[in-house]
């Protein structure tokens, strides 16, 4: 082989191999039927979970997208006869209760009558504000939450 196809496949041809041997081996988590996981991460929206229908799936979409500019991933995958745990409406409550709040780093898993929230807040006030908010995104929800402050 001649010294610049060597490079060329050093470069670029095994460290694409390795990448997609790397993500064969590691494929995403799958989210249990039932759960719904809402995640912001700077200007992501994350959407996973289950939805009885395309529609369902749909209208959390589209209500999450009616309240911010963020980019939206959705991996919300169908499962006939396991509707999601909340309405569209509380699912984008629940991220509006973050985003309204500025947090960037927001985990929040629903399911069977619970929430479990997850964020980094800039300090304890904003956590206060943040966990009323959840509660009231949320009648009727056990909400449980953890959160660390970063000033």
């Amino acid at each position: 082989m001649q010294l610049p196809l060597r490079v060329l496949v050093g470069a670029l041809v095994v460290p694409a191999l390795l990448a997609a041997v790397g993500l064969a081996a590691h494929p995403a988590p799958a989210v249990a039927p039932g759960h719904l996981v809402l995640a912001v991460r700077s200007s992501e929206i994350v959407l996973a979970g289950t939805a009885v229908s395309a529609q369902e799936r749909q209208e959390v979409v589209d209500a999450v997208r009616a309240l911010t500019a963020h980019r939206i991933t959705d991996v919300i995958t169908p499962d006939a006869g396991v509707r999601l745990p909340v309405s569209a409406e509380v699912a984008a409550a629940l991220l509006e209760a973050a985003l309204d709040r500025d947090v960037t780093d927001f985990t929040c898993v629903v399911h069977k009558g619970h929430v479990t929230a997850s964020a980094h807040v800039a300090d304890p006030e904003r956590a206060g504000s943040l966990s009323d908010a959840l509660r009231s995104a949320a009648p009727g929800l056990r909400v449980d939450e953890d959160f660390t402050t970063t000033g």
